[in-house]
């Protein structure tokens, strides 16, 4: 791949990976009820997602669904759903207090199990169809049609996987340390807030049916 072309897309994947959205509020929410270690599974769960995107787009099944209106539309639903559904169990989860809460080291309780949450980071990740679209339009910009395509996509797709994924835990490190200055009312704030974003979130993605 050119160099002067992979640094484009750099620049402009960096770009897309600091903008808000599902995968920048579940790291902020994880980093700051859960830590950064416990915001790392959710993390590598959306990567994963990523992943699964990235080889739908090399494959062409974008162009498909693209072609398919109601694919697109039952898709759009079933993402929005599901966002609503994490939104409403940040909304409703309840935080334990630990045994040092007479010390006031209260620490909220993890929402979910690694494997949870790593599902969780998945589901994120697929739950959004216009992400294919996205991929399927950024990925032939940035093509050289006169070098090997495999080995171009493969490229652009390890390069968003790293840089996404460093942005998300980046994200998840300063959540936690701001739960960690603030204290446990911070972090059941955080998660409130949270929930109710995502539930803005599903309901905007599901609202949308054009």
């Amino acid at each position: 791949m050119n160099l002067d072309l992979w640094l484009s897309f750099v620049a402009v994947t960096i770009a897309a990976v600091l903008s808000p959205g599902p995968a920048v509020l579940l790291a902020l929410t994880h980093g700051g009820m859960n830590g950064a270690r416990g915001a790392f599974f959710a993390i590598m769960g959306n990567e994963t997602g990523l992943v699964i995107l990235s080889a739908i787009t090399a494959i062409g099944i974008g162009s498909v669904l693209e072609a398919s209106s109601e694919i697109i539309v039952y898709l759009r639903i079933f993402g929005g759903l599901y966002l609503v559904y994490l939104g409403f169990r940040l909304l409703f989860v309840k935080q334990k207090i630990s045994v040092d809460d007479v010390k006031s080291e209260m620490k909220p309780a993890k929402i979910f199990s690694p494997r949870k949450s790593y599902f969780q980071g998945i589901g994120v990740a697929l739950s959004n169809p216009k992400a294919i679209f996205v991929f399927g339009a950024l990925f032939p910009q940035f093509l050289d049609v006169s070098r090997p395509i495999g080995q171009q996509l493969v490229i652009m797709a390890v390069t968003l996987i790293v840089l996404s994924f460093s942005a998300l835990m980046g994200y998840a490190l300063l959540a936690s340390k701001a739960a960690n200055k603030s204290g446990p009312a911070v972090a059941k704030r955080m998660s409130k807030i949270s929930g109710v974003l995502f539930i803005i979130f599903g309901i905007a993605l599901a609202a949308d049916l054009r």
